[in-house]
């Protein structure tokens, strides 16, 4: 007499961080991520309502302002008269809140949201490439898999949150992407070139590669894609993931020179 299988569950997601192979061997094409997708959903947001309540954002934005401020002062203190440089202090006060409220919209609601849309991009992309290599594709089961391995962003969030605490800062890294402004060129263009570098050394992040372990694994042991598909696919897809980071950040670093 044979016992039934136990279908995984919220309680396997350590396990499936660690032991990949165990866990995703019982995955079924049944809907099992509900409570864990909530739950991967609320240590998110928690996570960035904890960087709120450390005043670590305020923080870093009165950095900001303040060093606005005195690149104003520097500027154009001999060029306008001191009720007009008291105005356009006055406006980059200002524009410090309106950052404040933005930062605070970021880390406690756009974070999720973006967590949410990643899951369904992934799975949505690799249930494509399922149909297109000839198998079934299996949505729920892509859709766990995508689940679980998303555990390792919170992972990630909770040290690098230790990390903001440890060092007063929102600008840490888990990457080698904090030795790029060592590498780049100096001269005109160099923020430029530092931000694309960056976005290059980003590919060094551990979490992300755990993540896409992680995620190859699930697939190979779901028989959902078979051999050198899996890795390509996940290969691809890590490499097109840092081309994104790159150009988001050469973008903005282009744009807060023009400013």
């Amino acid at each position: 007499m044979t016992t039934a299988q136990r279908r995984v569950g919220l309680f396997d997601v350590p396990h499936a961080l660690f032991s990949p192979q165990r866990v995703f061997a019982r995955v079924e094409d049944v809907p099992v991520y509900g409570w864990a997708l909530i739950m991967l959903l609320v240590a998110v947001t928690l996570i960035g309502y904890a960087e709120v309540e450390t005043g670590l954002v305020d923080l870093e934005v009165d950095r900001q302002v303040e060093k606005g401020i005195a690149e104003l002062e520097k500027q154009q203190f001999d060029v306008v008269e001191r009720s007009e440089l008291a105005k356009m202090i006055q406006e980059q006060r200002k524009a410090g809140e309106f950052l404040h409220l933005m930062d605070r919209i970021r880390v406690v609601v756009v974070n999720p949201v973006v967590a949410l849309t990643t899951i369904l991009v992934l799975s949505s992309l690799f249930y494509a490439l399922v149909a297109l290599s000839g198998r079934k594709p299996e949505w729920h089961t892509l859709l766990t898999i995508c689940v679980f391995a998303s555990f390792v962003d919170v992972v990630a969030g909770a040290v690098r949150l230790g990390f903001m605490l440890h060092f007063e800062t929102l600008t840490v890294n888990t990457s080698l992407a904090a030795l790029a402004p060592m590498f780049a060129p100096q001269g005109e263009g160099a923020a430029q070139q530092a931000a694309a570098l960056s976005g290059i050394l980003s590919l060094s992040d551990p979490f992300r590669i755990w993540f896409w372990v992680v995620l190859g694994v699930g697939l190979a042991t779901t028989a959902q894609l078979r051999g050198w598909k899996v890795w390509t696919s996940c290969i691809l897809f890590w490499l097109v993931a840092a081309g994104v980071r790159t150009a988001a950040l050469s973008a903005a670093t282009a744009a807060g020179a023009s400013a």
